[in-house]
């Protein structure tokens, strides 16, 4: 894997649904990339942990929900590394070993405008790209292009925004609906939603 585009999708995927795949389907084919790249989290130092699936069943939806994709891939990068995860060392990792490779780490909307917050980010906004996509946004498309303006004005940041269809899915309602013993068919991945069921997840 070298000299090549690579798109980055990183979230807890507790569980991977039909949303997380369509939208980096659409941003594989929209920027032209080579391949998506899954990274289920380790230990968010931004976002409570508390109810988290384990890392190893998280790790394995993921895998089982892209499996029929040869350009979507899950990588252990986040849940093997001790500590709070940071965006910020999983892209140093990923250059230290693919050095020519070219990244592009995909937001949704609103952490756009917290992206300031993260560790390091003057030196993430050096050695990786980022595709900002209108999901599930409060904001509108012109709040946005303001702010990836502001940014790349003084942080000479890459930030692309791509607006795609808003896809009424998410991991919270699904685990709801476990909860509750509705029907989750047509959400996500089958294999995914045996996995589940197979382990007793979420109820």
């Amino acid at each position: 894997m070298n000299n090549e585009s690579i798109g980055i999708m990183g979230g807890t995927f507790d569980p991977i649904h039909y949303g997380h795949l369509i939208l980096a389907q659409h941003v594989l084919d929209e920027m032209g990339l080579k391949k998506i790249m899954f990274i289920p989290s380790g230990i968010s130092y931004l976002k409570s942990n508390k109810g988290t699936s384990d890392k190893k069943h998280r790790f394995n939806m993921t895998k089982l929900g892209i499996i029929n994709n040869k350009r979507f891939e899950v990588s252990t990068i986040e849940i093997d590394r001790e500590g709070n995860t940071y965006t910020v060392d999983t892209i140093e990792e990923l250059n230290e070993k693919y050095p020519n490779n070219t990244y592009y780490f995909i937001i949704g909307a609103d952490s756009l405008f917290d992206l300031v917050k993260w560790k390091n980010y003057k030196r993430l906004f050096e050695i990786c790209n980022f595709v900002v996509t209108n999901r599930g946004s409060t904001y509108t498309d012109e709040q946005l292009q303001q702010e990836i303006h502001r940014l790349k004005s003084k942080y000479d940041a890459t930030i692309n925004l791509i607006c795609i269809p808003d896809i009424e899915i998410s991991s919270s309602e699904i685990r709801r609906r476990v909860k509750n013993r509705l029907s989750i068919k047509y959400l996500l991945p089958e294999d995914v939603e045996k996995y589940i069921h197979d382990n007793e997840l979420y109820i």
